[in-house]
């Protein structure tokens, strides 16, 4: 009789008919279970009688080698016994890893320990897998029911939790979660309405400041909306200039903003009066006369209200300007202002431009022709 075999258990010589082959397999028997990752042989054998009938006892794998306990699920094992001439018995043993290793889930948005600003653009990304060798996923269930590709609900500030439960086809099941933070980072927004960025107003025009702030309906709430003056209250425009007002804004998680705008305090300048037409309208003047430049700037602003070097005189169409040579004068009765600029003779069959520049910068131009 020829035995060939690893493993106890083995099956008599009786059962082992004259001239035939038999082929068995010890470990793993067929039916068994084993869980994951357990350390088990391959035995197995073949025997006949008489011993020359086997020739071959050929097994799925080696004898004495470990069997696959690494992948969960059902397995099968063979022996073939093959007798010298040519008659073969195969034998099979069926056995199941069971799946122990919980499956996980894979947090990509949210990310654990995460920070993001309020009302930031994100969806959900996560997903659930099962360990290598396990049965696969049968479910991934989110703890508030939003699946991937849900938008993230990033406009309430505070510390949140995002769960997730992971069900693998050998029912084992895992709870994972992340946490991860809304923070505000976005200042208050400042409306400055008046006095509005570029604007122009007259020396003592009555102008109301106008300015508010406001953090968003989810924001941290404001913790100071400050102007240069209070919103509501009347602006200085009693100099001339280029000035600017600010407003600045604080939040309660720190965040500031400021916002500033330039606006200019100018004369209450309306034109010139006749004899002076609107430019660029020429009025015709007698050469070596005074001209009378008339005009308002509503009511008695000194006569101080020219600029250096104004007004002056330029031929019709050149920048080439020199210096007028007049008088100003201030006339209460009609709220009139009147410069005696002087001619010449010689400007006779000319055409000259009379530039006045007012001490707040503007300047406004008068065109004259000249006759004898």
């Amino acid at each position: 009789m020829t035995i060939v075999l690893l493993a106890a258990a083995w099956p008599g010589s009786a059962m082992a008919d004259p001239g035939t082959q038999h082929a068995f397999i010890g470990q793993p028997t067929d039916g068994a279970y084993f869980p994951q990752g357990a350390h088990e042989q391959f035995g197995f054998g073949c025997m006949s009688d008489p011993a020359f009938v086997v020739v071959s006892c050929e097994g799925s794998q080696p004898v004495g080698s470990l069997i696959d306990t690494a992948n969960a699920g059902t397995h099968t094992l063979s022996v073939t016994a093959t007798s010298f001439d040519g008659r073969q018995e195969t034998t099979t043993s069926t056995y199941t890893v069971i799946d122990i290793t919980p499956p996980h889930v894979d947090f990509r948005t949210p990310a654990n320990g995460a920070t993001y600003d309020l009302g930031a653009n994100l969806t959900y990304d996560y997903s659930c897998a099962d360990d290598p060798g396990g049965l696969g996923i049968q479910e991934c269930v989110p703890g508030n029911s939003m699946p991937p590709g849900a938008p993230i609900d990033t406009h309430h500030l505070g510390t949140f939790t995002f769960d997730v439960y992971a069900f693998d086809w050998g029912n084992n099941l895992v709870h994972q979660s992340v946490t991860y933070s809304v923070v505000d980072r976005t200042p208050p927004v400042i409306t400055l309405t008046s006095p509005a960025d570029g604007a122009s107003y007259t020396l003592g025009q009555q102008v109301w400041v106008q300015f508010s702030c406001d953090d968003g309906i989810y924001g941290s709430g404001l913790h100071g909306c400050k102007g240069d003056l209070p919103s509501g209250s009347i602006l200085d425009t009693s100099t001339l200039g280029s000035k600017t007002f600010s407003v600045t804004s604080y939040d309660r998680a720190g965040n500031v903003s400021r916002a500033t705008s330039t606006y200019s305090v100018l004369y209450d300048f309306s034109g010139f009066f006749s004899p002076a037409a609107a430019y660029p309208t020429a009025s015709p003047m007698k050469a070596g006369e005074n001209v009378p430049l008339k005009f308002s700037l509503n009511g008695d602003q000194g006569l101080d209200v020219f600029a250096a070097g104004s007004p002056a005189w330029a031929a019709c169409g050149s920048d080439a300007a020199t210096g007028a040579d007049g008088s100003l004068a201030y006339n209460g009765s009609n709220d009139r202002y009147t410069y005696l600029a002087s001619t010449s003779k010689s400007w006779a069959g000319t055409c000259r431009d009379l530039t006045v520049t007012l001490r707040d910068g503007t300047a406004h131009r008068a065109r004259f022709t000249f006759g004898k």
